[in-house]
C-alpha cells in the first residue's frame, strides 16, 4: 500500500513539473491581423505590426499596428518608450470594446 502511494506522489509531482515546463515554451498562434476575428474573442495570439499611432495616458498606452492593409488596437498596461514606424510583436489576449476588437498586450518586443 505504501509503495503504491510512493509511486502516485512522485507521478503527480512528475506531472506538475512537466506543465510547467510546457507552459514556459509553448507560445500562442501567431496570426495576421486581418485573420482576426471575433471567434478569436479570449485567445491568446502573437502577431506583429508596424505602429501607426501612440496615445499615452498616465497607466496605460493604446497603440495601433497595422499590418499590409488591416490595423488593430493594442492595449498596453504600462508607459512604454515604443515610437511611432517601429515595428513590433505583440503576444496578448484578444478583446472587445466598444465593439471593435483590440489585443491586450502581455508582452511586447521591438523588432
Amino acid at each position: 500500500m505504501k509503495f503504491l502511494l510512493t509511486i502516485s506522489r512522485v507521478i503527480s509531482i512528475m506531472g506538475i513539473f512537466v506543465l510547467l515546463i510546457l507552459s514556459n515554451s509553448l507560445e500562442p498562434q501567431k496570426m495576421h491581423i486581418k485573420d482576426i476575428s471575433s471567434k478569436n474573442l479570449n485567445k491568446k495570439v502573437q502577431t506583429q505590426g508596424i505602429i501607426n499611432f501612440i496615445k499615452t495616458y498616465p497607466e496605460f498606452q493604446i497603440v495601433g499596428i497595422k499590418q499590409d492593409n488591416s490595423s488593430i488596437t493594442v492595449l498596453i498596461n504600462k508607459r512604454t518608450n515604443l515610437t511611432e514606424n517601429q515595428t513590433v510583436e505583440i503576444i496578448g489576449k484578444i478583446t472587445e470594446y466598444k465593439n471593435s476588437l483590440e489585443i491586450q498586450a502581455d508582452k511586447i518586443k521591438i523588432k
